[in-house]
């Protein structure tokens, strides 16, 4: 089993060399790294070439988070695929954990997430307590997306047959999750395999919380209709989802905090 680490940057050229340092020390061997420098201006491309000129560099020019990893995806030379965003770091047995539940035949695999929350202070687990389900995810990932890109496997077979990331500028990865577990079951590791940090820069802090958050559950929305997987009650959270966002989400800075909302009237 070949693995290859996709890791998407753009403006981190400091965080992103951090990331590819926790990829290369992975326990039993590193994967094949690649890292997409998606329309960098500090430097990124450079400092990649000179501290680390045996991995693989792409450059883009601003296709965002999604159609970035599908173009290192592209690239890579794995079967299994694990992504790692370049504020993200891996553990050392983050490969080899995965891998494992890939090798009992998941077709996907995640694991939990810790997040150092810079800007309330505080960590917390994706997911909640470092609890998920295992097998079949559809009906748990329609509530909330409990998993992350940086704690995640797929096979390339399963990644391309449901034709990988979208173009969304927002939600990508509970997009691709939610297409993804409408035809594979996934794997869970209780462990820790993954460290994520929320900052001012994070993707995850939201510019336009209302918009964006409408959008995003209209997609989903869209999704549930696709796959025909949801029932009436699922299609009516979702309804509840955007309208409290519609009325509350510009008061939210984070997904964090539209999720802790969401848990509080007892939506997720």
């Amino acid at each position: 089993m070949k693995v290859s680490c996709i890791i998407p940057t753009r403006d981190r050229r400091d965080m992103v060399l951090q990331a590819m340092a926790s990829a290369l020390a992975q326990t039993g061997g590193p994967p094949e790294v690649l890292v997409v420098d998606d329309g960098s201006n500090d430097g990124t491309a450079e400092a990649v070439r000179r501290q680390y000129p045996r991995v693989r560099l792409l450059r883009t020019g601003g296709l965002g988070p999604g159609p970035a990893r599908n173009a290192g995806a592209a690239a890579a030379g794995g079967d299994v695929l694990m992504f790692l965003d370049s504020d993200d770091l891996w553990e050392t047995d983050h490969v080899r954990r995965l891998a494992g539940l890939i090798e009992q035949g998941f077709s996907a695999a995640y694991g939990v997430a810790r997040t150092t929350d810079l800007l309330n202070g505080h960590d917390f687990l994706i997911p909640e307590a470092g609890l998920g389900p295992e097998g079949q995810c559809f009906q748990a990932l329609v509530r909330w997306c409990f998993l992350v890109p940086s704690a995640f496997a797929v096979t390339r077979r399963a990644f391309e047959n449901i034709g990988g990331f979208g173009s969304e500028s927002f939600g990508e990865d509970w997009i691709f999750f939610l297409r993804l577990a409408a035809v594979y079951p996934f794997g869970f590791t209780p462990a820790v395999i993954t460290r994520r940090l929320l900052h001012p820069g994070s993707l995850c802090c939201l510019e336009n919380p209302g918009l964006q958050i409408t959008a995003l559950l209209d997609r989903i929305a869209a999704v549930l209709e696709e796959t025909g997987r949801a029932g009436s009650a699922d299609r009516a959270r979702v309804r509840s989802m955007r309208r409290l966002a519609a009325e509350e989400g510009e008061k939210w800075r984070t997904i964090q905090d539209w999720y802790l909302t969401l848990k509080g009237r007892g939506l997720v």
